[in-house]
């Protein structure tokens, strides 16, 4: 079993998966699987030096300041941080793929270092590829694009990959199978209006599946993080369609500011402060560990591992939301429980480990109860009307994670 990294914007240290691999071998030992084996694609060097062109923009800077003495120049140049951050990175980088020399030498890169990965591992022919963001666009540029010339290293890449050989006359005597595909951060959809790859090409590679052996598709989403964007419905995939894809959303703060941030309804700043972190938060994420094992073992189920517990940690975080006395917490509750019998079931975990009801008063106070599956409440909690749309957004989102498992 081989596992293929493909970094993305800003990287430029070699080891940049090391700890997501670390994660992901915990959770095989957790399961009692054989660790796969790694390879971290790196292609950093090509990129931008983005220090340089920030070093032209602070002569600029220093010129006005010059020739205006009085001037404030963060008053010229509004909104630095986030224009040095990952908003100048990304599009530097993503302007150094587009440059036809630049692209193709990143390409050229990817294809020897997946060769040498493949034969060195002579005995495994199961491939799973887990990219990042900028990675995610080279990914699907790769594996789609009609753009390409004949001698261009994409269609070397495509040559190694059994389900996608037909679509080149390269020859390779190494070849693997893509059995899984992992994107987090993913700007796939609003860069793809460049690209302009097809839902038809996409479908063209699930035809190469089985409905024995579909290839697993999981993108995933931190809620804080601006690059990332769902994909499937511009899919257009057919409801049998041997591509199994999945949005799949990660709703942790990233870090105490935007938690705090959040917490006082502050919500651009909160975007401010989470919004870089978050797009690099999945190198260092168990549960992002957890959902690539998932997807690499074919072992969804495993999702709801700690479920009760992360749905209860996400109610908690509401706005506003007062928890009901510690006394209260614990006692056995069954369907005569006084709110609860005047309530509706909200939502019935897929993994029939609880379930969720929803009571409001006749002041519009708004109470949440967690039951477990033997109807012991586990959380309790109510707002108030100036928080329930609050309430109501976390819990559409609560759903939205589970409804189709």
């Amino acid at each position: 079993m081989l596992v293929f990294f493909i970094h993305g914007v800003a990287t430029r240290d070699a080891c940049y998966s090391s700890n997501l691999q670390q994660l992901i071998k915990t959770e095989f030992s957790h399961r009692e699987e054989k660790n796969p084996h790694f390879y971290a694609g790196f292609w950093g060097s090509a990129l931008t030096d983005m220090g340089k062109i920030w070093n032209g923009i602070d002569e600029d800077l220093a010129a006005v300041k010059k020739k205006y003495p009085k001037i404030d120049t963060e008053e010229i140049f509004r909104y630095r941080p986030f224009r040095e951050g990952l908003f100048s990175q990304f599009l530097g980088d993503f302007f150094t793929y587009m440059n036809l020399d630049k692209g193709r030498e990143i390409r050229k890169t990817i294809a020897q270092q997946l060769y040498n990965f493949i034969k060195q591992n002579p005995d495994d022919s199961e491939l799973h590829i887990v990219a990042h963001s900028l990675g995610t666009v080279i990914l699907w540029d790769v594996l789609f694009s009609d753009r390409f010339s004949a001698k261009d290293p994409a269609l070397s890449i495509r040559a190694m990959i059994r389900e996608l050989e037909n679509q080149t006359d390269v020859k390779l005597k190494h070849q693997v199978n893509l059995k899984s595909i992992t994107i987090m951060g993913s700007p796939i959809l609003l860069i793809n209006m460049m690209l302009d790859v097809r839902p038809e090409k996409v479908n063209q590679l699930a035809h190469s599946y089985s409905s024995e052996q579909p290839l697993r598709w999981l993108n995933l989403i931190h809620a804080s993080d601006l690059i990332a964007y769902p994909l499937k419905a511009s899919l257009h995939l057919d409801e049998n369609s041997y591509l199994k894809f999945e949005d799949e959303y990660l709703l942790e703060d990233v870090n105490l500011a935007e938690k705090t941030a959040r917490s006082l309804g502050q919500n651009e700043l909160a975007m401010v402060l989470g919004s870089s972190d978050a797009h690099k938060s999945y190198w260092n994420c168990p549960q992002t560990a957890r959902l690539i094992t998932n997807n690499i073992l074919n072992q969804r189920k495993v999702i709801f591992q700690n479920l009760l517990k992360t749905v209860i940690h996400h109610l908690s975080q509401v706005k506003g939301m007062t928890p009901i006395s510690d006394e209260v917490m614990g006692i056995k509750l069954n369907y005569h429980s006084k709110n609860i019998r005047k309530g509706d079931l909200y939502l019935q975990f897929p993994d029939k480990s609880g379930k969720i009801y929803l009571y409001i008063n006749a002041i519009n106070v708004h109470h949440v109860y967690v039951l477990d599956s033997d109807n012991e409440l586990q959380f309790g909690g109510y707002v108030g009307w100036i928080d329930q749309e609050g309430l109501m957004e976390k819990l559409e989102l609560i759903k939205g994670l589970m409804i189709n498992r």
